[in-house]
């Protein structure tokens, strides 16, 4: 009999539990045993490890996070948790380690292939910023929480004439904000792959309120680098290096239009939990029946990844690492809109 043990690395998202259900479900029907390990690869270093079955995953399926826990742990870093981890994968005759990842995990998976140690890997992140894959499992339903959110937001922002700069994820990739951003209505949107032009955001918040519309929504990507001019507007270095970027462009706008006011927002966690959306499961479902479907066929070192509605591999080389940006055009049609 085969075996293999799920582990999510790196942040978490929603449908981690449907990708678990997944693989047991046809790892059954395969003869594969699924191994769950607890709390990434910490857990196969300390030892915490346990045999899935149906009845772990019964009544997980609308729940968000993962019940084997996560953590962004590298093993490859302390040369005893490496030898620990390798002992227990022998001990417990693994056949290849399933990771729930991004970059985080890809990371780790190539160093420890060249470690002698086999991995899958099943894109999972809100950033969707794995460029082997279409859509990675999470992030649609971390796109539906940024909408919701500035739907509701709107109300608020109209009521009290106020200008709210939310931020969202996105680690150094602009899909939540762009796509988010478009879809629930902002009047601006800030990336890392485009630099900003702050005199033209004033200037878009300016002519809303000459309009009568006398508020403005703006969207800003976790990690986007901001122009020295808004940078300064704080000008203790030691306070601005702990400062937000979307906290540094609503003091941006406050200096630049003193009788408007100006909230933060900052979505955070919020957009990796709750329920996971349909094809977020689907998507989980999917990904999950491909990879016992590898290591059936005796495949491993390889990134799943969605083509359009088809799952393909992705052997393991540096490029898995590379970051998928958004495109000038889809940027550009989001501008279309403020």
């Amino acid at each position: 009999m085969k075996r293999v043990a799920v582990l999510n690395v790196g942040g978490d998202c929603p449908g981690l539990n449907a990708v678990i259900r997944a693989l047991i479900v046809k790892g059954a029907e395969e003869d594969i045993e699924v191994v769950g390990v607890y709390d990434g690869f910490l857990g196969l270093v300390e030892d915490k490890l346990t045999i899935l079955a149906k009845e772990h995953v019964s009544g997980k399926l609308p729940e968000g996070g993962i019940i084997l826990g996560s953590s962004k742990y590298d093993p490859t870093v302390n040369p005893n948790d490496l030898k620990k981890l390798k002992n227990n994968f022998e001990r417990y005759q693994i056949t290849s380690l399933i990771l729930l990842t991004g970059h985080t995990g890809a990371n780790i998976a190539l160093k420890l292939a060249n470690e002698g140690i086999p991995s899958i890997i099943i894109p999972a992140t809100v950033d969707n910023d794995l460029y082997w894959t279409d859509l990675s499992v999470g992030f649609l339903t971390a796109l539906q929480i940024v909408t919701d959110a500035l739907d509701k937001l709107h109300s608020t922002a109209s009521a009290g004439h106020r200008v709210i700069v939310v931020e969202t994820g996105g680690d150094e990739a602009g899909w939540l904000a762009t796509i988010g951003g478009m879809a629930g209505g902002a009047d601006y949107i800030i990336v890392p792959e485009f630099k900003l032009d702050p005199k033209d955001m004033i200037e878009n918040i300016k002519k809303r309120y000459s309009a009568g519309r006398r508020f403005s929504i703006v969207v800003v990507e976790e990690k986007v680098k901001l122009p020295e001019e808004v940078q300064n507007i704080i000008g203790d270095p030691k306070v601005r290096q702990y400062m937000k970027p979307a906290e540094l462009i609503t003091e941006y706008i406050k200096a630049n239009l003193q009788n408007v006011e100006c909230r933060t927002v900052d979505l955070d966690y919020l957009q990796r939990g709750g329920t996971p959306s349909s094809f977020d499961r689907y998507l989980a479902f999917k990904f999950g029946v491909s990879a016992i479907d590898a290591v059936k066929k005796g495949k491993s070192n390889v990134a799943l990844g969605l083509d359009g509605f088809d799952v393909v591999e992705k052997p393991f080389t540096d490029e898995i690492l590379k970051n998928k940006e958004i495109s000038r055009e889809l940027y550009e049609m989001g501008r279309l809109f403020f």
